[in-house]
């Protein structure tokens, strides 16, 4: 079984604390007026370029994508059943924010970032996020592909990073109805949850492509749906990278949390940027207690910074453009050379570090080596991870007499025991 909190007195107290501050209450109202406004941002973007011109897209599209993002993680905050206290709620957020939105399947997401991602930060082989295809960050991933994709890693992984996270979109489009044709098999058969999904795919490519291409012809419709969901690529790629690129990634299963704070770290970011990554800036946080609402989440990290202080244990942060520096200065000189590097030293507990092991999220794998380059760590004490094996089911969705009270529960139960963090403990 993943860890939890209640398990773990010591972090049991953090939560205690945490709860008697109020991090723990919704701001849902705030939640939905953000909302509000991303979106509308979007739509009055999109109509100004259908009716002054395809040109100003050149300049909007940009501002679109940073905007798209937003929009994509409040879905990701309704999936952690942080954006409201109602489980329907968070539901419909999860599902407008995803599949109707942003053509990406939620089955697909709770299977990739909340069970795999948060219960397995840097694992090599477990985490999805640190070998987004074709690249890889660790020397063992390199070392299990084929010819062509280790001729292809060592050659041209370096210069088509930046360039190919405009791809990653579409890449997680793709996974998305991959994951969604395969469903059935899996778990034995179409349930109300994959109708669902797939009429919130088809209502989302029929609103952003067919009835567009209609309109005003696919070359203009096409054009600019993939040239602003490529900056959304980027956009997520630069949301996601930093707050794991350089830190230790490990060979072996890891469900104690002291594992969560070593593979993560915060980023310090002025206050009008921190209004777009929607919490993801404080995450060492979110990866601890997933259904904090990220209005509330600077609060936690003062809270959690000092508790991590008086405990001994690594608290990591760093500012933003520090991090942002290392993720070009790896891309640019790194990669190949710790895919072609020899062996790496043993770790604390004798489990091999490799020396590609540094974690890259996304299509953004960044950072100087750990050893070269630290974030700043608020307590210089290190750990040894401890391997646990994974023994986590799925659980299936109960039925229900309404669509709405199946994607709540649905939402709630599917993958309770799966994901890392206290926030699916309850």
């Amino acid at each position: 079984m993943l860890w939890r909190c209640r398990l773990d007195p010591k972090l049991g107290a953090l939560r205690m604390e945490l709860d008697a501050a109020g991090v723990f209450e919704h701001c849902e109202l705030r939640s939905w007026g953000k909302l509000a406004v991303l979106v509308s941002t979007i739509a009055a973007g999109l109509t100004v370029i259908a009716l002054v011109g395809w040109w100003l897209a050149f300049f909007v599209v940009p501002v679109l994508s940073v905007f798209a993002t937003a929009t994509a993680m409040l879905g990701h905050e309704g999936s952690h059943r942080s954006f409201s206290s109602s489980p329907v709620r968070n539901a419909i957020v999860a599902y407008f924010a995803f599949p109707l939105f942003g053509g990406l399947s939620t089955l697909y997401w709770h299977e990739k970032h909340d069970r795999l991602h948060h219960g397995h930060p840097n694992v090599e082989g477990v985490d999805p996020d640190i070998k987004p295809f074709p690249f890889v960050s660790s020397r063992g991933d390199h070392e299990k592909c084929g010819p062509k994709s280790r001729w292809f890693q060592r050659t041209l992984q370096r210069p088509l990073f930046w360039p190919m996270a405009t791809l990653m979109t579409l890449g997680m489009r793709r996974s998305s109805i991959v994951h969604l044709m395969a469903y059935p098999k899996r778990n034995g058969g179409r349930d109300r949850a994959w109708w669902i999904e797939l009429a919130c795919l088809t209502a989302h490519y029929l609103g952003w492509l067919v009835i567009p291409s209609l309109i005003w012809g696919p070359l203009a419709t096409f054009t600019l749906y993939f040239a602003m969901w490529g900056g959304v690529g980027v956009a997520l790629a630069l949301v996601f990278a930093p707050a794991h690129m350089g830190l230790p990634v490990t060979n072996g299963q890891s469900h104690d949390w002291i594992h969560q704070l070593e593979t993560t770290r915060s980023l310090e970011l002025p206050r009008v940027l921190s209004y777009f990554f929607i919490g993801l800036d404080y995450q060492v946080e979110h990866h601890l207690f997933p259904k904090i609402p990220h209005k509330n989440l600077p609060l936690a990290a003062k809270i959690t910074a000092a508790w991590c202080m008086r405990e001994g244990v690594p608290h990591l942060s760093e500012p933003y453009l520090r991090a942002l520096d290392d993720a070009a200065r790896f891309i640019a000189t790194r990669i190949s050379a710790d895919i072609d590097s020899g062996s790496a030293p043993l770790s604390t507990n004798g489990s091999a570090r490799r020396p590609g092991a540094r974690l890259g999220v996304g299509l953004l794998l960044a950072g100087r080596r750990f050893s070269e380059t630290k974030p700043r760590v608020r307590n210089k004490t290190r750990f040894a991870l401890p391997r646990v094996g994974v023994s986590g089911r799925r659980r299936r969705a109960p039925g229900s007499t309404s669509a709405m009270q199946f994607i709540a529960t649905s939402h709630r139960a599917r993958y309770i025991g799966e994901s890392g963090g206290e926030g699916v403990s309850k």
